[in-house]
């Protein structure tokens, strides 16, 4: 990755259906984009799973990014994230993607309850990035 310019509105894990920006210019620290369609479920059965995230930060040397959830319907009352891009330690072309997350569950979900939510939508999340990477190595 030579740039995290653009890198929030970039990212486009599988089983994302929807993701647009709605504030800001594309790239930039301040910009939000809408998500929704993602494998961590809503509070409201039924309901379509989204959040709006801003960019807070951006860094090339670093080849990192800092962002917020600044509304959702997923039970973060405060989510802050940062995520990096390692070079594999093995000495190959691969790269590993580093995420750190702290989240604040909305009043009347307790906190483990919200952790085993984000445990099981990560792990749909890491399956759907496998399957893709098997499916587009299938293709080349």
């Amino acid at each position: 990755m030579a740039t995290c310019q653009g890198l929030l509105h970039t990212i486009r894990f599988p089983g994302l259906p929807t993701c647009y920006g709605i504030h800001g210019s594309n790239g930039e620290p301040g910009c939000i984009r809408y998500c929704a369609g993602f494998s961590i479920p809503s509070n409201d059965s039924g309901s379509v799973s989204w959040s709006k995230e801003r960019l807070v930060a951006l860094d090339d040397v670093d080849r990192s990014l800092k962002y917020e959830i600044v509304d959702c319907n997923i039970g973060f009352k405060s989510y802050e994230a940062i995520m990096r891009v390692l070079s594999d330690s093995d000495g190959s072309d691969g790269c590993m993607i580093e995420w750190f997350f702290a989240v604040d569950p909305v009043e009347g979900l307790v906190l483990e309850d919200l952790v085993s939510k984000y445990h099981v939508g990560l792990q749909l999340m890491a399956q759907k990035m496998e399957d893709e990477i098997a499916n587009s190595t299938n293709r080349i």
